[in-house]
């Protein structure tokens, strides 16, 4: 795997793997996730760690059409590659499941919420597109119990880490965000700051965070890469800063064979 930068900004070793990494250098890492796990290969992608294809890393690399939602697909052992392409073509998804050994499952991002979970335990690993919409129908929790039901997780075991993605210092929203969130969320001031009738600034990634913790995930196996997207233009793409045409951020995870 190439070399990684950990969630404070130094190098640290990444995992061992007998494949090479879907990443070009510059990916973020997670200590979290490094420990004893020599057979995962992750992370978290910038504007320089660019992803390369099934052909340079021998893995099956799966993207969904991301559609700001909250549906996950499944992609299971016994799938065959040719079932997992149709099935990853055949509707939108912003979230991907699996416990296939070799296939990278991904995800892009341009300010909203790239979250990373896994399993050592039942070597099951997920990849979630958390927009707002998506996060407002618990994408997050929905995930882990989906882990949980189909492959046997226990949630002392599954660990997470949330990404780099638009902050509260630069995420202002108005009435058609802010009232979902007062519907659903009892805690909803804990994640936004009102400015003004109307609007107020949201904390994504805690939301996000409190799903996770909500669904039963321990706050000690969750981290969280606290930089906002839209302050560092020299290190992430962002849709609110840059507008729409932005490129994106890969973030992906695979289990090794």
């Amino acid at each position: 795997m190439a070399k990684g930068t950990g969630i404070g900004g130094s190098p640290h070793p990444p995992p061992l793997a007998t494949r090479p990494s879907p990443f070009s250098d510059g990916a973020i890492t997670i200590p979290a996730f490094d420990e004893g796990l020599s057979r995962l290969i992750y992370g978290f992608g910038t504007r320089s760690a660019v992803t390369v294809g099934s052909r340079e890393t021998g893995m099956q690399t799966v993207a969904v059409r991301q559609v700001h939602g909250a549906e996950i697909l499944l992609l299971e052992r016994r799938m065959t590659d040719a079932e997992v392409r149709e099935a990853s073509r055949s509707k939108g998804y912003d979230g991907i499941v699996t416990d296939r050994p070799g296939t990278f499952v991904s995800i892009r991002t341009a300010d909203c919420v790239p979250i990373l979970v896994m399993d050592p335990d039942q070597r099951v690993v997920a990849a979630v597109h958390a927009g707002w919409r998506g996060t407002v129908r618990r994408i997050a929790g929905r995930v882990v119990q989906l882990m949980q039901e189909r492959f046997g997780c226990k949630l002392s075991s599954i660990r997470a880490a949330i990404g780099p993605s638009i902050g509260r210092c630069c995420y202002e929203v108005d009435d058609p965000v802010l009232l979902p969130l007062k519907e659903n969320f009892p805690y909803w001031r804990d994640v936004v700051e009102e400015t003004r009738s109307g609007r107020a600034q949201f904390d994504l990634r805690r939301l996000n965070q409190r799903q996770l913790e909500d669904s039963g995930v321990e706050a000690t196996q969750i981290t969280v890469v606290n930089v906002c997207t839209a302050c560092h233009p020299e290190l992430f793409y962002s849709y609110r800063r840059d507008g729409q045409g932005t490129n994106h951020m890969t973030s992906g995870i695979a289990l090794v064979e």
